[in-house]
């Protein structure tokens, strides 16, 4: 099937944001002493990503879980309602934010913009963007395909972020667990 127009100008947005993130965490973090925590995380998902894209495309070309153009369309704006929402955590974070999961000495728990309510926006974001891929790509299932491989990734960094943010301010971090939720405001 033909990816639409729409959905093409959105995952090459996604794609530019990622690039934008890329750069701008390099630049920020140059002189920022941290210790690294990630254990194999950034590239599960970094594997992941391309995987299921690839296996989107797939199932887009065999025609699996084919939907519609209104559900593409859809789609398409869950991507680009997910890189915002990704974005916003990012700019919220500032120079704290680190593509691996790493904690250095003068990080705080921020608690303002989206981490008001969610713990990981970045995930969420990054999950809202994955299950839009799917469906712009046509294919349901490739969307469910995302949409469980990256609860299951995400849900592995998750445990080794909150793990470390404890270890670095045990007192605090626990508190802001207790008013927030991980992933999905007010579920999880």
């Amino acid at each position: 099937m033909v990816i639409s127009s729409f959905a093409e100008i959105a995952f090459y947005m996604w794609v530019l944001s990622e690039i934008a993130i890329l750069v701008r965490t390099k630049r920020q973090r140059k002189n920022v002493a941290s210790e690294n925590k990630d254990k194999g995380s950034f590239w599960m998902i970094i594997i992941g990503i391309f995987t299921c894209i690839f296996v989107n495309q797939l199932c887009n070309s065999l025609k699996i879980g084919y939907v519609n153009s209104t559900i593409s369309d859809f789609g398409s704006i869950l991507i680009i309602i997910g890189l915002c929402i990704r974005l916003w955590a990012v700019a919220v974070l500032g120079r704290h934010f680190s593509l691996v999961v790493s904690v250095d000495t003068k990080q705080k728990i921020i608690q303002s913009g989206p981490y008001r309510v969610i713990r990981h926006p970045s995930y969420t974001g990054a999950l809202l963007t994955f299950i839009g891929i799917g469906l712009a790509f046509n294919t349901w299932v490739g969307s469910l395909i995302m949409f469980v491989f990256f609860i299951i990734v995400f849900g592995y960094r998750i445990s080794i972020e909150e793990k470390a943010l404890i270890e670095m301010s045990p007192g605090e971090y626990s508190r802001y667990i207790q008013k927030t939720s991980r992933l999905i405001p007010f579920v999880w």
